[in-house]
């Protein structure tokens, strides 16, 4: 199954992140440059009111599969 995101929902913040509101929890997406040894790419994290933050464990080469796959554990449709 392939994830598409809601683009609209996203918001660019001024450090260059992206944020988002969705089913009660705020998303955020972050830019991992390429460093020697490691790769680049996004990455997000979601944060509930009173939880520890659930944060991706892979990098993404493009904002919308991250977005889409922030989205998509907001919905529960992904695993925590």
């Amino acid at each position: 199954m392939r994830l598409h995101a809601n683009v609209s929902i996203w918001q660019r913040e001024h450090d260059g992140t992206y944020v988002a509101e969705l089913n009660g929890y705020k998303l955020k997406l972050t830019w991992k440059p390429e460093a020697p040894g490691e790769r680049r790419g996004f990455s997000w994290e979601a944060e509930q009111e009173g939880k520890e933050p659930i944060k991706s464990d892979e990098l993404h080469e493009e904002a919308e599969i991250a977005m889409a796959q922030a989205e998509a554990f907001a919905q529960g449709k992904l695993p925590s």
